[in-house]
């Protein structure tokens, strides 16, 4: 358990440094309001010059507390760190480009920079959400939304960074960056998706076939997965069948396809994609 709750911090702490990056790099230096507190900081710096790290800073410290009371305490504690961490490596990282003085190497491409920042915010925030943690900011009710209203991440992102993106581009008058931003914003949570539920897609095959009991001894000592028994009846034949259903990785899949077509070629199967699978063998051992 020590080993598992150290790789998880690990894990949050190498998604945050990728988030803090991506901000300090690409984000700040152009101006790109692109959603949420970092974006917000941004346009407070322009009206108050203020640093945007001090803002990101108090700002999380207001939704720590909304955190605290809607998802517990566990939550809370990795809340806190992600909170005080995100805004220190957005001080470092801000600190390091004006010392190697890229803001003498700017880009114009604008376009090239939405794409390679949005895939790190992406890749930063999804490992940080993973292992339950969070860089503060917008995360928190994300997470609200995701645990009280089963709103998929990507979803809740689209809304809340929209309204931020909106009130940037009003404030800065650049409707250019407002179509910049709903590039970053469907990119990253895109990417984000894939990093929080990849681990978890897996695929459930169902299998109609007069050699059961064969396929199933097969998955049993092949691929080390069993599989369980559901009663049906022939919508034409008015025969009671069996139909197993068994739950893999698709590495597993593609090794079963030749399980069943060795055993038995008229089987019939068809094949769902799980997009989350918690349990035995699956996020924990046998």
């Amino acid at each position: 358990m020590k080993k598992q709750k150290l790789i998880e911090w690990l894990y949050m702490t190498v998604g945050i440094i990728i988030t803090a990056l991506s901000f300090s790099f690409f984000l700040e230096p152009f101006n790109l309001v692109i959603g949420g507190v970092s974006g917000l900081a941004i346009i407070l710096k322009d009206v108050i010059g203020i640093n945007p790290s001090i803002i990101i800073l108090v700002l999380n410290i207001v939704l720590l507390v909304l955190g605290l009371f809607l998802l517990g305490r566990d939550f809370f504690v990795k809340t806190v760190y992600g909170s005080l961490m995100f805004p220190l490596f957005v001080w470092f990282f801000s600190l390091i480009y004006k010392l190697v003085s890229f803001e003498n190497y700017q880009t114009g491409n604008l376009t090239l920079v939405i794409l390679f920042s949005s895939i790190l915010m992406g890749i930063g925030i999804g490992l940080v959400v993973r292992y339950n943690g969070t860089t503060g900011g917008t995360e928190i009710p994300q997470k609200i939304l995701f645990k009280y209203a089963h709103l998929p991440y990507s979803v809740s992102l689209y809304i809340l960074d929209g309204i931020v993106v909106l009130i940037g581009s009003i404030y800065f008058k650049n409707f250019e960056i407002a179509l910049y931003a709903i590039i970053f914003i469907a990119l990253s949570g895109f990417i984000m998706d894939m990093i929080v539920f990849s681990g978890y897609n897996k695929r459930t095959v169902f299998i109609i076939s007069e050699k059961k009991e064969l396929i199933s001894q097969a998955i049993i000592e092949k691929l080390n997965r069993t599989t369980t028994i559901i009663k049906s009846t022939g919508g034409f034949s008015k025969e009671s069948k069996d139909i197993l259903v068994c739950v893999l990785s698709t590495f597993e899949f593609y090794k079963l396809r030749s399980i069943i077509s060795e055993c038995d070629k008229q089987a019939f199967y068809f094949v769902f994609k799980a997009n989350e699978v918690s349990g035995e063998g699956f996020t924990y051992e046998k």
